[in-house]
């Protein structure tokens, strides 16, 4: 009789964030960092044209990486740039990697983990329905593993009390 791991069966749909921020490729960073930062605390929004389709994922980390870069041609550490002029389709990593709801955990860590992602939206019939991240995977996985350890200390506990009546 084969075994199988709880998560195969596990899809993104019943993990992922379903509330998913999105800008458009000409918002400037400063409003998107702004937002970032003071409004809806969210570390990652997907860029998006005006017909709402995806075209990139623009991070915190993006952010960081190449406003405060020196050797970023976006730096505002470069002597004249103050970055009034830079915009969230200048630093977006365009065509992300994406996943459909149905896709199975195990190979989107997978493919999460090839893409070096910690964001992937979550797209079905071209539509952004929702975003999984790495942080999302890694609390299900480790409230599994307690649950898998707690099931072990039972179990172990069981072995010890049956040796000892023996």
């Amino acid at each position: 009789m084969s075994r199988r791991s709880a998560d195969l069966g596990l899809h993104v749909e019943q993990l992922m964030d379903e509330s998913v921020a999105r800008v458009s490729t000409d918002a400037s960073v400063s409003t998107v960092a702004d937002t970032m930062t003071t409004q809806s605390r969210c570390a990652r929004y997907v860029v998006v044209e005006t017909d709402a389709k995806l075209v990139g994922i623009i991070t915190d980390r993006d952010l960081i990486a190449a406003l405060l870069t020196a050797d970023s041609d976006f730096s505002v550490l470069s002597e004249g740039q103050d970055g009034s002029d830079i915009t969230a389709g200048d630093l977006m990593t365009a065509d992300p990697l994406t996943v459909s709801p149905d896709a199975e955990v195990p190979k989107v860590l997978h493919q999460m983990n090839e893409a070096a992602a910690r964001h992937v939206p979550v797209v079905e019939d071209e539509t952004v329905v929702g975003i999984i991240t790495l942080d999302d995977l890694v609390t299900h996985l480790a409230g599994e593993s307690a649950h898998v350890s707690a099931q072990m200390d039972n179990l172990a506990g069981i072995i010890r009390s049956e040796s000892i009546s023996e």
